[in-house]
């Protein structure tokens, strides 16, 4: 079984072809497949795209049978791509194509699409001198009538129209002074020597640039990435020492919800005892209290259970009583006079 050989070629996000402006995109493809587009978001049907890869794969999709190019919906831009991936993936074109935000007819995504295609076709050095796009587009849906259908959904789109370049259908004429001498000759070849040898030279010193900005790149990565896992690192312990503190104050939040359910028959003493015996416990204690107000320790194997089912008993609570005094006021009513601590001094 044969293989064959991948057609995909690298375009680098910081490609030139990425600078490429609508202006020259629109003109490229109007004039290398006949077409009238004067909105880069007339390319989001997927047929544009179609044709360029016909052109440079010849056969690879079914003009004449399947491409929409009047379709007006998405679901006929959707079938228009799968013709465009069919093709891809034939040819071992290692490009996604996002076709999900291709079809909304956004600006900015088809223009990048468009770039990339300018850029492919470009590196591909596919040149056909005997193509006729509207021929061989002759059969597809709406083909015939291509033109007016690009005219007349043109306003449409929000971006603002490119005037489209008149091609010429003359051919051009020459005077006799512009024939070539062969003193004439021997200049131009000199002049094509030295553009080769300059354009050569800058190739060099741009390869060199590119190597020391590729360079620097990669510490400038290294640097951010360290900082960042020291940020995640930091974060993931500011994280532990907040629910630590919290899951306090919420232990001494139940404790005193009870201690006031009780009213009279709750020991106050007791409860001053059991609020010191929270807020003094370190993380390896593994004190809880339970939903009577009673501080206890449990086994570490239960931890985990404990800690998953703490926001469930959090939200029940907060739900079924409602107080109209704040943890604070709450705090002032009950406990007004000094209290007095396990080492007899008061607070």
């Amino acid at each position: 079984m044969s293989t064959r050989k991948s057609a995909d070629v690298a375009v680098g996000i910081m490609d030139s072809h990425y600078f490429t402006g609508r202006k020259e995109l629109l003109d490229f493809f109007n004039e290398l497949l006949d077409l009238n587009l004067s909105k880069i978001e007339q390319t989001a049907s997927g047929a544009v795209a179609c044709q360029l890869t016909d052109y440079i794969f010849p056969g690879s999709i079914p003009m004449n049978l399947r491409v929409n190019w009047e379709a007006k919906s998405e679901y006929e831009y959707v079938q228009n791509y799968k013709l465009l991936q069919a093709a891809f993936s034939k040819y071992n074109v290692k490009r996604y194509v996002d076709v999900t935000k291709l079809i909304k007819a956004k600006y900015q995504d088809n223009l990048e699409f468009c770039q990339w295609l300018k850029a492919f076709f470009d590196q591909s050095g596919v040149h056909r001198e005997d193509y006729d796009a509207a021929a061989v587009r002759a059969k597809g849906k709406g083909a015939n009538k291509v033109h007016e259908f690009l005219d007349r959904t043109a306003s449409s789109h929000n971006s603002k129209a490119v005037p489209r370049t008149t091609r010429s259908t003359t051919t051009p004429k020459f005077s006799s002074s512009s024939r070539s001498t062969p003193s004439s000759s021997n200049n131009k070849a000199t002049t094509r020597s030295n553009v080769g040898s300059g354009l050569k030279e800058n190739a060099k010193k741009g390869s060199v640039h590119s190597a020391v900005a590729d360079a620097e790149l990669m510490k400038k990565n290294s640097e951010l990435t360290t900082k960042v896992q020291d940020l995640e690192t930091t974060l993931g312990d500011v994280e532990k020492e907040r629910d630590f503190y919290f899951e306090k104050l919420r232990n001494v939040e139940i404790m005193l919800q009870v201690h006031q359910e009780k009213g009279a028959a709750s020991d106050p003493g007791r409860l001053v005892d059991k609020i010191f015996k929270v807020l003094y416990a370190a993380a390896e204690d593994n004190i809880a209290v339970d939903d009577d107000g009673e501080v206890s320790v449990f086994a570490k194997d239960h931890q985990m259970y404990l800690q998953t089912s703490f926001l469930t008993s959090f939200a029940c609570r907060s739900l079924s009583i409602h107080r109209e005094t704040t943890f604070s006021q709450m705090l002032y009513d009950k406990f007004s006079g000094p209290l007095l601590c396990p080492s007899g001094t008061n607070v």
